[in-house]
This record gives structure tokens, sequence and C-alpha cells, in this order.
């Protein structure tokens, strides 16, 4: 499975959550950013009314703080839902297993340096794949491993680490202003 397949295989589950993630973070950011934007009216037009040119400044430096307060709201909201995308694409990597895994595997296996891997971790339900491809290494499975492998050679000067987690971690970068991008136009 290479890259663009997993990317494409994440999009596809995180648009299937974003509707829920919009309902559950969507409606309490649209609420305390149009609290926020109403109080800043208020102060404004009570301002306009009967504030002073040194009151007008007062006035502004808290109308700031509020927006500015308004702005990092939405930035711990923005953090709180792209945490809980990645853990529900965390979550979604075992659905990769469904489809064609061995191949997958296999070509996951195949990507790495021909070298004399003296151990590779893999899920349990891959150690016979793991003895297959790596028939000289001693086979560790790793429950927190939802697909691919982690190798060591015999020195453990050289470990290379090809799971689907290391994957999306390395391609999370790249596809979360995406999902941030729809998640916003569909607020």
């Amino acid at each position: 499975m290479d890259c663009e397949e997993l990317i494409e295989s994440l999009w596809q589950e995180a648009e299937k959550k974003i509707g829920v993630i919009v309902r559950e973070t969507g409606e309490e950011e649209t609420r305390i950013v149009q609290e926020a934007l109403l109080r800043i009216s208020h102060l404004r037009e009570d301002s306009q009314q009967r504030c002073s040119s040194d009151s007008r400044k007062r006035t502004e430096e808290t109308l700031s703080e509020a927006e500015k307060k308004a702005r990092l709201i939405n930035i711990a909201e923005d953090l709180r839902l792209s945490e809980r995308l990645y853990r529900i694409s965390l979550a979604s990597l075992r659905k990769l297993r469904n489809s064609d895994y061995q191949g997958s595997f296999r070509l996951m296996a195949e990507e790495l340096p021909p070298l004399p891997w003296k151990t590779v971790r893999v899920n349990p339900e891959d150690a016979a794949l793991a003895q297959e491809h790596f028939p000289e290494a001693g086979v560790v499975t790793d429950e927190s491993i939802s697909g691919g492998m982690d190798v060591m050679t015999k020195d453990g000067k050289i470990r290379v680490v090809n799971t689907l987690e290391k994957r999306l971690e390395r391609a999370w970068g790249d596809i979360l202003p995406h999902i941030m991008k729809e998640f916003h136009e569909a607020v």
C-alpha cells in the first residue's frame, strides 16, 4: 500500500466522520464566536454613544482583547478537533487490513533496503507474513502496530519503521489542512 492509497483511505474515513465532528464541535464553536461577536458589537455601540476619546481608547483595547480571546478559543477548538481526527484516523488504520493486505504487506517489505534484518516487529496477525518475508529475522508481535513492520539490524544501528501508524504520522501534516478546510467550509 503506497502513501497515496493510505491518504485516500484516510480521507474517505475522515469524510464519513467529519459530519459527526461538525455537529459535536461546530455548534459550540459557532456559539462561542457568535457570543464574542455580539459582545464586541455591544461594546462598540456603547463606546460610540457615550465615550470620550480616552474611554474610546480603553474600549478599543477591550475589544481587541475580546477579539484576541475569540481567536484563541477558535485555535483551541481547532486543536481539539485535529487531535480527535488524528485519533479517529489511527483507529481506522485496522480497516486497511481488509483489502489485499497481504499484497500491501509485501509492497511495504519490498520498500526496505536489502539488509540482514535481525528483528521484525509486526501485528500478531502478521507473524506468518513476517516470517515469510524475513526468514532470517526473529519475529516480535506488537498489538500497537495495525499493519506493516518495524525492522532492525543485529547491531541495532539501522532501524526502519514502516508501519501504517508511522505513515499516517508522516502524512498527517499534509492531510490535516485539507480536512480542516472542509470542516470550516461545512460549518
